[in-house]
C-alpha cells in the first residue's frame, strides 16, 4: 500500500506544480495531453484506493480549478466560482454526454445545445454594477483571482460602461483574452530585435501581457476579447436560454465570435466540430477545440456542477495535426542532473503554422519502444499545439538505407561510464559537478530563479566566468569580487556592483530552494518541499540515510536512492558543506 500511497502523493504534487506553472506563472512545462494523462492516472488510482484512510485529503488536487494568484496584484473575489470544463478529444464521449442528459430529462422533448470555439487564451471575469465596470480578474484558484482591472481597461473591445436597455444591476461577464496570430508574430519579431523575452505561444503572450505592472505595456500588445458566458446575471428581463443571454450581452456592446451554433441534434454538434478542425488554421487566433453547453438555463440549474466542472458543459478538444517527415540524425544531450536525452532531428516541417525540425525522445525506453532508425519516415505532431513529438514510425516506408541508433555508453563530455537510472528508464552521467557539460547546466540552475537566484548572472555571463576560470562549482559564486567581475567582457562597473549586491542577497535562502538548487536526480521543487518540511535543516538533510528518507510520505524508493547516491558522493558533499558555511539556509513553512 505504501508504494500506491507514494504514487498518489507524487501525482498530486506534480499536478499541483503544473497547475501553478500554467495558471499562475503562464509558463507551462508540459503539454495539455501530458497533463491530462497524469490527471487520468490519479483519477484511476484515487477511485480504486481512495477509501483508504491514508489516502484521504481535505483538499484534493482533482477538485482544484486553477492555482494560487501571484502577489503582484490585489485579490478579487468572484461573485460565483469560475469553474473549469471537463474535456475530451473523443467524439464518442459527446454522444454519451448527450445520452446521459436525455436519460436524466426523459420528459423533455428536445435538448438544445449551444456550441462555440474554445479559444486558447486567458479566462477573465468582468464585474459590472449598474452598468459600470467595477472590477476585472483572472481565474486564480476559481474563487479568488488577481485584480487586473487597469490592464483590462486598455483592451478597446471591452466596454467600461454598458449601454442599451434592461441593463442588469449586477452582471459578471466571462470571456477569453487572447492575442491574434499576426500580432503574436510581430510581438516576437520586435522582442528579437530588442533582445527581450520570446513568448513560446500566443496563450502565454496574452497571459503575460495581462499581468504587466505597467498598463501602457499591455495596451501596446493589441489584446482581443470574446465573451463565452457569464456568472451572476441579475436582470429585470427574464432570459432562460444561454444563447439568448449571449445575444443580449452582444447588444450591450460586448464582442461574441460569430462562429457559434444552436442545435438539438448531436450529429450537428459533431459536424460543427469537424468544420472547426478543418478551418482552425484559417483563423487569426488559436483555438484548441469547441465547447458544448446545454442551452436551457433551467436544465443547467437542474444538472448543477461538481466542485470543478459544470455538468451541463463539455469541451471537445482537437487532436494534434500529424505531419510526415524523415529522421536525419539523433543526438544526445546532457541535462543538469546528468540525464542523457535523445533528440531526433528531422527534415523541417510546418505544423499549425510553426516550423519544427527536432523533437525530444525523452529517454532510452521511449527510444527503444518507438523502434526508430536514422533515415526512417515518421509522423510528427505538436502535443498541446506546443511541444514537438514523434507520433509513429512508418515501418512500411523503411528501406535499406536506415541506420540503427547507437545509444552512448560513455558521457560525451567527461567520458564517465553512463549508469542506468534507478527506475531503469534513462541513462545518466554520475560525475555531477565534475562533468563540464553537466556542471554548466547545474551552475545555471543553481543561480536561476528556481534555485537561489542571483540576478544578473544568466547563462552568457556564467559561461564567460567559467572560461576565465573564476567559476568551477556553486561555491565559487560567493568568492566573486568586484575586481574579478571587472575582468569579464560585457560586465561594467554598474552591473558588477549589482551582481555583488545580488550575491549577498541570495545568501539568505529557504531550505527547499537550497535542496532544489543542488540538482539532485529526480528531485523537483515538490519533492524538495517535502524534504524541507521533514528535515527542517540542511545539516539534518545531508546526514540522512536511505531508511529514513524512504519512509518519508511522498518519497519513493527510486528517489530515495537518487538522494543518497548524490549525498554519498565525496565531491558533492564537500561542495554542500562549503555552501552551508557560506549561506544562511533557513526553514520556512510558508
Amino acid at each position: 500500500m505504501k508504494s500506491i500511497y507514494d504514487k498518489i502523493v507524487n501525482l498530486r504534487l506534480q499536478l499541483k506544480y503544473h497547475n501553478y506553472r500554467y495558471y499562475t506563472l503562464d509558463a507551462s512545462v508540459i503539454s495539455d495531453d501530458m497533463y491530462d494523462k497524469l490527471r487520468d492516472q490519479l483519477i484511476k488510482l484515487e477511485k480504486k484506493y481512495g477509501k483508504n484512510n491514508l489516502l484521504k485529503t481535505d483538499n484534493p488536487i482533482l477538485k482544484q480549478i486553477g492555482s494560487k494568484k501571484l502577489h503582484i496584484f490585489s485579490e478579487c473575489v468572484h461573485q460565483t466560482p469560475m469553474l473549469s470544463l471537463k474535456s475530451t478529444n473523443n467524439v464518442s464521449d459527446i454522444i454519451r454526454f448527450d445520452e446521459k442528459i436525455k436519460k436524466r430529462f426523459n420528459t423533455v422533448n428536445t435538448i438544445k445545445y449551444y456550441c462555440d470555439f474554445k479559444i486558447d487564451g486567458l479566462a477573465v471575469t468582468l464585474l459590472y454594477k449598474n452598468g459600470i465596470l467595477v472590477s476585472a480578474a483572472t481565474r486564480g484558484d476559481g474563487w479568488i483571482g488577481e485584480n487586473i482591472k487597469n490592464n483590462i481597461c486598455t483592451i478597446t473591445s471591452i466596454p467600461k460602461k454598458i449601454v442599451g436597455n434592461n441593463i442588469p444591476k449586477i452582471i459578471e461577464i466571462r470571456g477569453e483574452v487572447f492575442i491574434k496570430k499576426s500580432d503574436f508574430l510581430i510581438l516576437n519579431q520586435c522582442s528579437v530585435l530588442n533582445k527581450k523575452k520570446i513568448f513560446s505561444n500566443p496563450r502565454n503572450a496574452a497571459a503575460g501581457s495581462l499581468r504587466q505592472l505597467d498598463p501602457r505595456i499591455t495596451k501596446k500588445r493589441n489584446l482581443m476579447f470574446f465573451v463565452y458566458g457569464y456568472g451572476v446575471f441579475i436582470s429585470n428581463k427574464k432570459i432562460y436560454s444561454h444563447y439568448d443571454r449571449l445575444m443580449q450581452i452582444q447588444k450591450w456592446g460586448f464582442p461574441i465570435h460569430e462562429n457559434c451554433l444552436l442545435c438539438n441534434k448531436v450529429v450537428d454538434v459533431i459536424d460543427f466540430y469537424n468544420k472547426a478542425c478543418v478551418n482552425r488554421s484559417k483563423l487569426d487566433f488559436e483555438i484548441d477545440g469547441i465547447v458544448i453547453k446545454v442551452d436551457s438555463i433551467f436544465l443547467q440549474r437542474k444538472l448543477g456542477c461538481t466542485e470543478k466542472y459544470p455538468r451541463w458543459a463539455v469541451a471537445l478538444k482537437f487532436f494534434s495535426q500529424d505531419v510526415e517527415t524523415k529522421i536525419i540524425d539523433v543526438t544526445f544531450q546532457i541535462g543538469r542532473t546528468g540525464t542523457i536525452t535523445p533528440v531526433a532531428h528531422f527534415i523541417p516541417v510546418n505544423i499549425s503554422g510553426v516550423t519544427v525540425c527536432k523533437a525530444s525522445v525523452y529517454n532510452f525506453r521511449i527510444l527503444k519502444k518507438l523502434n526508430v532508425f536514422i533515415n526512417d519516415y515518421v509522423t510528427v505532431y505538436r502535443a498541446g499545439d506546443v511541444i514537438p513529438k514523434i507520433r509513429a514510425v512508418l515501418i512500411n516506408k523503411r528501406d535499406k538505407y536506415v541506420r540503427k541508433i547507437i545509444f552512448p555508453k560513455y558521457c560525451m563530455s567527461c567520458g564517465s561510464k553512463l549508469l542506468h537510472s534507478f527506475n531503469l528508464t534513462t541513462y545518466y552521467c554520475p560525475s555531477n559537478f565534475l562533468c563540464p557539460a553537466q556542471n554548466l547546466q547545474r551552475l545555471i540552475h543553481f543561480s536561476s530563479k528556481s534555485g537561489i537566484y542571483i540576478k544578473g548572472l544568466g547563462r552568457k555571463n556564467i559561461i564567460k566566468l567559467i572560461n576565465i576560470g573564476y567559476l568551477h562549482t556553486p561555491v565559487d559564486f560567493f568568492t566573486l569580487t568586484y575586481d574579478k567581475l571587472q575582468v569579464v567582457p560585457g560586465i561594467g562597473k554598474k552591473l558588477s556592483n549589482k551582481i555583488i549586491s545580488n550575491i549577498n542577497n541570495s545568501k539568505n535562502v529557504r531550505l527547499e530552494k537550497f535542496i532544489y538548487s543542488l540538482g539532485i536526480l529526480d528531485v523537483g521543487i515538490s519533492i524538495a518541499k517535502i524534504l524541507s518540511k521533514y528535515y527542517k535543516s540542511a545539516i539534518k538533510f545531508i546526514n540522512t540515510n536511505f531508511q529514513t528518507v524512504s519512509n518519508i510520505k511522498g518519497i519513493g524508493v527510486n528517489i530515495s536512492k537518487s538522494i543518497i547516491t548524490f549525498l554519498k558522493n565525496k565531491n558533492n558533499l564537500c561542495i554542500i558543506l562549503k555552501l552551508i558555511d557560506q549561506l544562511n539556509i533557513f526553514f520556512s513553512s510558508q
